[in-house]
Protein backbone atom coordinates (compact mmCIF):
# COMPACT_ATOMS: atom_id res chain seq x y z
CA UNK A 1 0.00 0.00 0.00
CA UNK A 2 1.36 3.44 -0.83
CA UNK A 3 2.08 6.46 1.74
CA UNK A 4 -0.33 8.42 1.05
CA UNK A 5 -2.88 6.47 2.21
CA UNK A 6 -4.22 6.60 5.47
CA UNK A 7 -3.75 3.07 7.06
CA UNK A 8 -7.65 3.66 8.80
CA UNK A 9 -9.08 3.17 5.26
CA UNK A 10 -7.04 0.18 4.42
CA UNK A 11 -6.67 -1.75 7.54
CA UNK A 12 -10.50 -2.04 8.72
CA UNK A 13 -12.78 -5.34 9.20
CA UNK A 14 -14.35 -3.79 5.83
CA UNK A 15 -11.04 -3.59 3.73
CA UNK A 16 -10.63 -7.04 4.76
CA UNK A 17 -14.08 -8.01 3.19
CA UNK A 18 -13.42 -6.18 -0.03
CA UNK A 19 -10.09 -8.20 -0.23
CA UNK A 20 -12.05 -11.02 0.08
CA UNK A 21 -14.34 -10.26 -2.79
CA UNK A 22 -11.60 -9.60 -4.98
CA UNK A 23 -10.00 -12.80 -4.25
CA UNK A 24 -13.46 -15.00 -4.30
CA UNK A 25 -13.54 -13.47 -7.67
CA UNK A 26 -10.09 -14.43 -8.78
CA UNK A 27 -10.64 -18.17 -7.42
CA UNK A 28 -13.92 -18.28 -9.76
CA UNK A 29 -12.96 -16.23 -12.65
CA UNK A 30 -9.31 -15.95 -13.22
CA UNK A 31 -10.02 -13.05 -15.69
CA UNK A 32 -9.83 -9.27 -15.96
CA UNK A 33 -8.36 -7.02 -13.56
CA UNK A 34 -9.21 -5.02 -10.63
CA UNK A 35 -7.69 -2.00 -9.81
CA UNK A 36 -9.49 -0.92 -6.77
CA UNK A 37 -12.67 -1.55 -4.85
CA UNK A 38 -14.05 1.04 -2.48
CA UNK A 39 -16.47 1.37 0.00
CA UNK A 40 -18.25 4.64 0.32
CA UNK A 41 -21.93 5.98 1.51
CA UNK A 42 -24.21 7.54 -1.00
CA UNK A 43 -22.22 11.35 -0.29
CA UNK A 44 -18.72 9.50 -1.50
CA UNK A 45 -17.21 9.41 2.19
CA UNK A 46 -14.73 6.54 1.98
CA UNK A 47 -15.30 3.57 4.23
CA UNK A 48 -12.34 0.96 3.07
CA UNK A 49 -10.32 0.85 0.08
CA UNK A 50 -9.70 -2.82 -0.92
CA UNK A 51 -5.47 -3.32 0.40
CA UNK A 52 -4.80 -4.30 -3.50
CA UNK A 53 -5.88 -1.16 -4.22
CA UNK A 54 -4.09 -0.10 -7.36
CA UNK A 55 -1.64 2.93 -5.72
CA UNK A 56 -1.50 4.99 -8.96
CA UNK A 57 -5.01 5.76 -8.53
CA UNK A 58 -6.10 8.85 -6.95
CA UNK A 59 -8.90 7.21 -4.25
CA UNK A 60 -10.62 10.45 -3.72
CA UNK A 61 -11.51 11.32 -6.94
CA UNK A 62 -12.20 7.54 -8.01
CA UNK A 63 -15.28 7.54 -4.56
CA UNK A 64 -16.30 11.04 -5.87
CA UNK A 65 -16.80 9.76 -9.48
CA UNK A 66 -18.44 6.81 -8.13
CA UNK A 67 -21.13 8.30 -6.12
CA UNK A 68 -21.90 11.21 -8.70
CA UNK A 69 -22.40 8.30 -11.24
CA UNK A 70 -25.01 6.49 -8.36
CA UNK A 71 -26.15 10.17 -7.92
CA UNK A 72 -27.13 10.66 -11.64
CA UNK A 73 -28.04 6.97 -12.00
CA UNK A 74 -30.81 7.34 -9.12
CA UNK A 75 -31.74 10.90 -11.52
CA UNK A 76 -32.40 8.25 -14.42
CA UNK A 77 -34.22 6.30 -12.14
CA UNK A 78 -37.08 9.05 -11.49
CA UNK A 79 -36.90 10.36 -14.71
CA UNK A 80 -37.91 6.93 -16.35
CA UNK A 81 -39.94 5.90 -13.55
CA UNK A 82 -38.02 2.48 -12.91
CA UNK A 83 -38.70 0.87 -9.53
CA UNK A 84 -35.24 0.51 -8.35
CA UNK A 85 -31.70 0.94 -9.85
CA UNK A 86 -29.52 -1.93 -9.42
CA UNK A 87 -26.47 -0.63 -10.80
CA UNK A 88 -24.54 1.83 -12.71
CA UNK A 89 -21.31 1.49 -15.16
CA UNK A 90 -19.48 3.70 -17.36
CA UNK A 91 -16.35 2.66 -19.83
CA UNK A 92 -13.59 4.18 -20.64
CA UNK A 93 -11.49 2.81 -23.31
CA UNK A 94 -10.78 -0.41 -21.43
CA UNK A 95 -11.62 0.61 -18.05
CA UNK A 96 -15.19 0.08 -16.97
CA UNK A 97 -16.49 2.70 -13.31
CA UNK A 98 -18.82 0.26 -12.04
CA UNK A 99 -21.23 1.06 -9.18
CA UNK A 100 -23.57 -0.98 -6.91
CA UNK A 101 -25.59 -0.13 -4.07
CA UNK A 102 -25.59 -3.51 -1.79
CA UNK A 103 -27.09 -2.28 1.17
CA UNK A 104 -28.36 0.52 3.90
CA UNK A 105 -26.66 0.90 7.25
CA UNK A 106 -28.26 2.21 10.29
CA UNK A 107 -26.00 4.52 12.00
CA UNK A 108 -28.33 5.57 14.70
CA UNK A 109 -31.37 7.86 15.42
CA UNK A 110 -33.29 6.36 12.65
CA UNK A 111 -30.85 7.68 9.93
CA UNK A 112 -29.61 5.23 7.30
CA UNK A 113 -26.84 5.71 4.95
CA UNK A 114 -27.21 3.76 1.78
CA UNK A 115 -23.50 1.80 0.84
CA UNK A 116 -22.18 1.49 -2.91
CA UNK A 117 -19.41 -0.29 -3.62
CA UNK A 118 -17.09 1.50 -6.78
CA UNK A 119 -15.02 -0.46 -8.52
CA UNK A 120 -12.72 0.40 -11.49
CA UNK A 121 -11.89 -2.77 -13.37
CA UNK A 122 -10.93 -3.30 -17.17
CA UNK A 123 -13.28 -4.57 -19.53
CA UNK A 124 -12.72 -8.42 -18.87
CA UNK A 125 -14.01 -8.84 -15.68
CA UNK A 126 -17.21 -10.40 -15.03
CA UNK A 127 -19.38 -7.79 -13.55
CA UNK A 128 -22.09 -10.58 -13.01
CA UNK A 129 -19.60 -12.63 -10.85
CA UNK A 130 -18.65 -9.82 -8.76
CA UNK A 131 -22.51 -8.83 -8.47
CA UNK A 132 -22.60 -12.17 -6.84
CA UNK A 133 -19.80 -11.58 -4.82
CA UNK A 134 -20.36 -8.44 -3.51
CA UNK A 135 -24.12 -9.56 -2.43
CA UNK A 136 -22.28 -12.28 -0.93
CA UNK A 137 -20.58 -10.26 1.26
CA UNK A 138 -23.14 -7.62 1.76
CA UNK A 139 -24.23 -8.20 5.46
CA UNK A 140 -20.89 -8.68 6.77
CA UNK A 141 -20.37 -5.33 5.92
CA UNK A 142 -23.63 -3.77 7.09
CA UNK A 143 -23.10 -5.32 10.45
CA UNK A 144 -18.86 -4.73 10.75
CA UNK A 145 -20.05 -0.76 9.67
CA UNK A 146 -23.49 -0.92 12.54
CA UNK A 147 -20.57 -2.34 14.72
CA UNK A 148 -18.41 0.33 14.27
CA UNK A 149 -18.26 3.73 16.35
CA UNK A 150 -15.44 5.46 14.25
CA UNK A 151 -17.07 4.37 10.69
CA UNK A 152 -20.67 5.22 11.86
CA UNK A 153 -19.65 8.69 13.32
CA UNK A 154 -17.87 9.02 9.79
CA UNK A 155 -20.91 8.66 8.25
CA UNK A 156 -23.03 10.78 10.45
CA UNK A 157 -20.25 14.07 9.70
CA UNK A 158 -21.77 17.05 7.59
CA UNK A 159 -19.24 18.42 4.69
CA UNK A 160 -17.59 20.98 7.47
CA UNK A 161 -16.73 18.45 9.62
CA UNK A 162 -15.68 15.98 6.84
CA UNK A 163 -13.17 18.60 5.74
CA UNK A 164 -11.65 19.13 8.72
CA UNK A 165 -11.59 14.95 9.10
CA UNK A 166 -9.66 14.52 5.73
CA UNK A 167 -7.11 17.36 6.91
CA UNK A 168 -6.28 15.85 10.07
CA UNK A 169 -5.84 12.45 7.83
CA UNK A 170 -3.57 14.70 5.43
CA UNK A 171 -1.38 15.66 8.91
CA UNK A 172 -1.58 12.20 9.72
CA UNK A 173 0.13 11.44 6.43
CA UNK A 174 2.45 14.43 5.51
CA UNK A 175 2.99 15.96 9.11
CA UNK A 176 3.69 20.15 8.43
CA UNK A 177 4.87 19.67 5.08
CA UNK A 178 1.31 20.03 3.65
CA UNK A 179 0.77 23.60 4.67
CA UNK A 180 -2.75 24.88 4.29
CA UNK A 181 -4.10 22.85 1.38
Amino acid sequence: MTETIPKVLYENTISDILSEIRMSYGKLTRKGYIYGLIAVDQDAKIIALDPQFDKGLNYWNLSSLGAALYGVARQGQDFFEADYLDRATIIYNNMRLFVKSIIDVNIGNERKRQILIVLLTDNNVNIGVLILQMQRFATAIKREIENSIPIKNVLKMNEDELKDHIKTLKKQLFGDKIGTI
